[in-house]
């Protein structure tokens, strides 16, 4: 019969938990790779865009909002991704049988943690990530359309072309080809298109609703599930006591998560409130 010490079980015990701990710091190193691939990918088609015309509609400071919130997902999923074995509540035996525990403990937390946390941090990331894609899809439109203004402006301008198509044209259409030689000019100083324009700003105040959306699900419903030291459970079945008192562990680092996205949150919502400002200084000055 072999005997184990209890020198060798603490050894065992600290070798096993040394195992569990750089397997997991093993995993948080595959996050932040995945992350840094992620963000590289996303910023890419930041840094393909030209920047030296400022219409309204660069993507820049939006796609640096994503992978802010990005980084601050991460960041909050890892205290937060223990939090069913964090829960701790006050038994004894002789209040509760052993096999009845996790039954009870199970039920405290569904009933503590009533409105989602991470999921609701997902779903928020999600639908961000549609004004955005908007955003780059009028982006490439309104190029698109400057492109071939350009190019209709160039032929009209060519005077071959310009004498050619006056000859042959019927009188009415020698107007018409006037008309459009003497609007040139003032196409080139225009702005993006009235819909670019509108759909652009209907976004920005779309990603702005749903950053204060945001916003309010983390400050009014889940800042209080971790405000408080201890909270009671009250269970009322027949298996589980009436009345349980439970705490979170790492309660600190579970605000610390949250304030980060609050801060992710209020970054976002003025940039957007910032944007919209300047959309309509510039539509006032337009029209003075």
């Amino acid at each position: 019969m072999v005997r184990i010490t209890k020198d060798a079980l603490k050894r065992l015990t600290y070798g096993d938990w040394h195992h569990r701990g750089g397997r997991k710091d093993t995993e948080n190193t595959l996050k932040m790779a995945a992350l840094v691939t992620g963000l590289a990918r996303l910023f890419q088609p930041t840094m393909m865009l030209p920047g030296r015309k400022s219409d309204g509609l660069g993507l820049a400071p939006w796609y640096l909002l994503l992978g802010l919130r990005l980084v601050a997902l991460l960041l909050a999923n890892d205290p937060w991704s223990s939090a069913k074995a964090d829960l701790v509540c006050n038994w004894t035996k002789a209040t509760m049988e052993e096999h009845l525990q996790p039954f009870c403990q199970a039920l405290c937390f569904n009933q503590h943690f009533s409105s989602p946390v991470s999921s609701a941090w997902g779903l928020g990331f999600l639908l961000g990530l549609f004004p955005v894609g908007l955003m780059g899809f009028i982006r490439v439109v309104s190029n698109y359309q400057k492109k071939t203004g350009r190019a209709a402006e160039e032929a009209q301008t060519n005077p071959d072309n310009y004498a050619m198509v006056t000859a042959e044209s019927p009188p009415s259409l020698k107007e018409v080809t006037l008309e459009r030689n003497v609007t040139p000019s003032d196409a080139k100083n225009s702005s993006p298109s009235t819909w670019h324009l509108a759909a652009f700003a209907f976004l920005v105040i779309l990603l702005l609703v749903m950053e204060l959306v945001f916003l309010w699900v983390v400050i009014a419903l889940q800042i209080p599930l971790v405000s408080e030291m201890t909270f009671w459970c009250l269970l009322g079945g027949r298996a589980c006591p009436p009345i349980l008192e439970c705490a979170m562990l790492a309660q600190v680092d579970k605000q610390v998560a949250l304030w980060g996205l609050i801060f992710t949150a209020i970054v976002n919502v003025i940039v957007c409130l910032s944007c919209l400002l300047l959309r309509l200084m510039k539509i006032s000055r337009c029209h003075q």
